[in-house]
């Protein structure tokens, strides 16, 4: 009896320490690397004991519903201690990610509604942040993608929306082609627009997702339409669209009635596509957008380019004598 009370005694005793760091932790991020430290002491000095005792501080968390600065700074923090590396102990740190992640994946299960909220969040914290050269279990990787795959479907937003983060990371690998053909079709269902942003932002580039990406620039959500010119600026380049899908971009973004849209659609075609792929040369530009055939396009193009003063007129001259007279010297290429 004395051995349990003992124990029991330990345990509170640690779970005061963790709770410690945590509250400190939540005050501001500046704690945090002086806390990680403290954090990771307490870790290496009985882990198994601090497995156990970590959870069960950390389990009010996940009957806390509000995101307000406090608890979104100990997600955070959790999420940076669970992935950050002492090679002192890289054996506790490798075998604590795996335990946590098991962890949350229960909780990420529970019938609880703000218990999946923060288990799928922090499990998207820490994807998001955990280094590639970090080794995890192939198995355990199958038990997050299989679980997230299902939250993806979770009648809450917030939860389809940090299941779509956790799986981002693995759109790309080609033996989960399965997740980008998930993320394409939730995304022509889904009806929050916070979970299509977050789509959205998840879809490596290939012909398959630059259809889908284009198709939101056509969204009822403006931040779902910004998204959209932001991700084709970061990465589409010029060069990897064709003509028609150039002009259907660029004339979309610059008559949409959202000034921030436009202004999203303006930095693309000026940072990205004209600095970057036609050395600011406006008439460079205009080759890739083939104006012959999509002329409105250009001249839309030219009145936003003149409007940023990045063209000069002559006095009196307009956009379209513009176009034909410099066209001229790029070997007749516009008439």
């Amino acid at each position: 009896m004395s051995f349990n009370t003992t124990e029991d005694e330990e345990q509170k005793r640690l779970m005061q320490k963790i709770a410690r760091v945590l509250d400190e932790t939540r005050v501001s991020f500046a704690t945090h690397n002086r806390k990680l430290k403290d954090l990771s002491a307490l870790r290496a000095s009985s882990p198994l004991k601090f497995f156990a005792s970590f959870f069960k501080t950390l389990t009010p968390l996940f009957n806390f519903q509000r995101r307000n600065a406090s608890a979104e700074r100990i997600v955070r923090f959790v999420a940076i201690f669970t992935c950050a590396r002492d090679s002192n102990n890289a054996s506790v740190c490798d075998a604590f990610l795996e335990e946590f992640l098991r962890f949350l994946l229960v909780a990420a299960m529970a019938a609880n509604k703000t218990a999946r909220f923060r288990a799928c969040q922090i499990i998207s914290e820490i994807i998001v942040r955990l280094p590639d050269e970090t080794e995890v279990s192939n198995e355990l990787w199958d038990e997050v993608i299989e679980c997230m795959t299902l939250r993806v479907g979770d009648k809450i937003p917030v939860i389809r929306t940090f299941a779509v983060r956790a799986l981002s990371r693995f759109a790309n690998d080609l033996e989960n082609s399965d997740i980008l053909e998930l993320f394409l079709q939730t995304l022509s269902l889904e009806q929050n627009a916070d979970v299509r942003k977050t789509i959205v932002l998840s879809l490596p580039p290939s012909n398959a997702t630059s259809a889908a990406i284009i198709d939101c620039t056509l969204d009822v959500s403006e931040s779902v339409r910004k998204t959209a010119y932001f991700v084709l600026a970061s990465k589409f380049p010029l060069q990897s669209l064709s003509i028609k899908l150039r002009a259907i971009i660029l004339q979309r973004g610059l008559a949409d009635r959202s000034a921030a849209v436009t202004n999203e659609c303006l930095r693309l075609m000026k940072d990205k596509w004209l600095v970057k792929c036609c050395n600011g040369d406006p008439i460079e530009l205009l080759k890739f957008l083939d104006v012959e055939t999509y002329e409105l396009v250009g001249e839309s193009v030219m009145g936003a380019l003149l409007k940023a003063g990045q063209v000069e007129l002559q006095d009196g001259q307009s956009i379209r004598q513009y176009l034909v007279l410099t066209s001229d010297k790029k070997e007749g290429w516009y008439s």
